[in-house]
Parts: structure tokens; C-alpha cells; sequence
């Protein structure tokens, strides 16, 4: 007897699963794998479209800080010796093409661009104390199509000295606004750019782009 009962007991615990708890078990981890597979996929969908946002902020922001100093600098005046108070103003923004010195034209298509005058004071040299430099800044759309690059091209005494591009993803060419008449000989106080940035790595492939605007006020009086 007492060896029957042993075996009896080294065959309860010898047992498995039963096919009732397999079923059960496998039902649960597909619920579990389920559930777990609808977070991952919402976090990749939000982290790209994060990453898509922060891509088109860069462009907003890169734009807005180059703004802000070209138009504070703008406004070309016909200054020399022999003028009358006030020293009259000469146009000084050109939308939709380059200024006198044709600045960004070897580039692209310019959208606006902005021109003054530098004045190095020479006292050692009172006749020639005013003698001024050509300083022109134009934003040139660059592209076959879109996304269009916005490249920021410098030129100084007609002579191109520096370009960086300031946006990558624009989705089309921005639009010039003035407070006055952009092109009137008088000098706008404040132009405007709207443009519109989407980035095309967007994982979703819904993502409109973002439409922004950037104003800034010139400095001179």
C-alpha cells in the first residue's frame, strides 16, 4: 500500500496543464499583446508627428531671427553734401525681384529683397566723411518644386559675400506685405512675410504644414 500511495503521489505531481487553462492562457496574452500593440503604435504616431512639428519650428524660428535684423537695417537714401534737410529716400524693398546691385538673382527666384547704404564716418577725411556702401539682403525661393529651400543671400558694394538657407520645407513662395506701399520710393515701417513650412518626412502623411507670419519694424527714422 505504502508503495501504491507513493506513486499515486509522484503522478499528481508529475501533472500539466489542462487544455481549459492553455485555451485561457493563450486568450489572455492576445488581449495583453493587443493592447500593447496599440500604445507602441500611438507613440511612434506621436513621437513623428513631434519630430515634424520641431522640424518646421526650426525653419519659423531660423526665418523670424534673420527678419527681425534686415528690416530694422533697410532704407537707402540719396544722400550728399549738397542736400537739403530732409535727405530724400530712395526705394529700399523690392518684391519679387533684387534691388539695384541684382543681389540672389545667379540663386533662385528672389521673393523680396532689402537694400541700405553704410556710412563710414572718416574723420581724418571730412570730404570723403560720407561715403557710403551698398548693402543689399535677398530672400531667394530655391527649387524645381516643392519643398522649397529659402536661402538668405548677402551682397555688399554689389558683391555677393555670404548665403544660408533659412528654410528647407516650404510648400510654396512666401507673401510680402508692407504697411505702405512695399515699393514706394518712401520707406515701409514694417513688411511682413507669411510663408507656410511642412515637413515631407512626416511618418503619417496628413500633416498640412504649419502657416506662419513674421513682421518686423525698421529702425531708421
Amino acid at each position: 500500500m505504502r508503495v501504491i500511495r507513493q506513486r499515486l503521489r509522484r503522478a499528481r505531481s508529475d501533472e500539466g496543464f489542462t487544455l481549459i487553462e492553455m485555451v485561457i492562457t493563450v486568450a489572455i496574452l492576445g488581449i495583453v499583446a493587443v493592447a500593447m500593440f496599440g500604445i507602441i503604435l500611438q507613440y511612434l504616431k506621436v513621437t513623428g508627428a513631434t519630430q515634424t512639428r520641431m522640424s518646421e519650428s526650426t525653419d519659423q524660428q531660423f526665418i523670424s531671427t534673420y527678419w527681425q535684423n534686415d528690416v530694422s537695417s533697410l532704407g537707402r537714401r540719396a544722400f550728399n553734401p549738397g542736400n537739403a534737410d530732409p535727405v530724400p529716400s530712395l526705394q529700399s524693398v523690392y518684391v519679387g525681384s533684387a534691388g539695384p546691385d541684382g543681389c540672389g538673382n545667379s540663386t533662385g527666384s528672389v521673393v523680396v529683397a532689402f537694400t541700405w547704404i553704410d556710412y563710414a564716418v572718416n574723420a581724418a577725411n571730412p570730404a570723403n566723411a560720407w561715403t557710403g556702401t551698398s548693402q543689399e539682403v535677398a530672400y531667394v525661393r530655391v527649387g524645381a518644386g516643392a519643398p522649397y529651400a529659402l536661402k538668405r543671400v548677402r551682397c555688399k558694394g554689389g558683391v555677393q559675400s555670404d548665403s544660408v538657407t533659412v528654410a528647407h520645407n516650404l510648400t510654396g513662395s512666401p507673401t510680402i506685405t508692407c504697411d505702405t506701399t512695399c515699393t514706394a520710393a518712401t520707406t515701409p515701417n514694417r513688411v511682413s512675410m507669411q510663408f507656410t513650412v511642412r515637413d515631407p518626412s512626416d511618418p503619417r502623411g496628413i500633416n498640412t504644414g504649419y502657416t506662419t507670419t513674421v513682421s518686423a519694424d525698421r529702425r531708421q527714422g
